[in-house]
């Protein structure tokens, strides 16, 4: 049994679902998001559920102010197993190449310590006001993408509370209420526009509990070319040629070194002719 079955349709050339849910996300309003009902099996979120307790998890975050009111996991937190088998699963390479597929955003990265996700629960009366999420990681700089959300909250109902609330600016207003289901999956975009928060408190008596994740992008910068390329060392126990090779590749512009693997490529192709 697959835990995302929407990895399944990533072995199809051109999968029509797939077209579909990419040109949902670049069009949604008030900014680029998905919202997906089973994009992860029941069976592992149940079994996520039944270990979500942060009263036994180490290194819990508790953030009690007038703008948020929540519990969340920390970067030194040990998750259970069960919820440790999710974040595995959406930090690994198939489900990053998927989120390119939905996003058009090429080379993401993970953030396996989980900065700022992670386990998250909300008690009667908690709130997290509208806001948009930190641009860059604190320890890597990594610019952050996507965030990922999923709700562990069997039969919530809108009058619960607690409902995602994404915001346009300008003027300030909600465009679109999601309501916090268990097997819900809401996937957003990361820019200044992409307000967002669940303003309204969830009801007494109710814990919303929420699994997220962060995907990040290396951040564009020009970087010296010596450092995309191997570097050796020379020593008294290499070959005359071997020595000669490597004063060649670190003298020589790099230029002329591509030049030269051109016309060695190109000579290759006419010879199988």
């Amino acid at each position: 049994m697959s835990f995302v079955p929407l990895l399944e349709e990533m072995d199809l050339p051109d999968s029509p679902l797939l077209n579909n849910l990419a040109q949902e996300f670049s069009t949604a309003r008030p900014f680029p998001h998905l919202v997906m009902d089973r994009m992860f099996s029941h069976a592992l979120l149940n079994e996520a559920l039944q270990a979500f307790n942060l009263d036994h998890v180490n290194n819990i975050n508790v953030f009690q102010n007038q703008l948020q009111s929540k519990r969340s996991t920390s970067t030194q937190s040990a998750m259970p197993a069960e919820i440790q088998r999710y974040f595995d699963i959406v930090n690994g390479a198939p489900f990053l190449r998927l989120l390119t597929r939905l996003t058009g955003i090429t080379n993401l990265l993970p953030d396996p310590y989980l900065y700022g996700g992670g386990m998250h629960e909300v008690a009667g009366q908690g709130h997290f006001q509208v806001h948009t999420d930190f641009r860059h990681h604190p320890h890597t700089c990594l610019e952050n993408r996507l965030a990922l959300l999923t709700y562990l909250n069997h039969d919530w109902k809108p009058e619960y509370g607690g409902q995602l609330e994404l915001w346009q600016n300008n003027p300030s207003r909600p465009v679109r209420k999601i309501v916090p289901q268990f097997g819900r999956s809401v996937l957003m975009l990361q820019s200044p526009d992409s307000w967002h928060g669940h303003p309204q408190a969830a009801q007494a008596g109710y814990l919303r509990r929420t699994l997220i994740t962060y995907f990040y992008t290396a951040p564009k910068i020009k970087t010296d070319r010596t450092a995309q390329n191997t570097i050796y060392l020379p020593n008294s126990r290499q070959s005359t040629m071997q020595i000669a090779e490597i004063f060649i590749r670190n003298i020589l512009p790099h230029f002329v070194l591509d030049t030269a693997r051109w016309i060695r490529r190109r000579k290759r192709r006419q010879n199988c002719k």
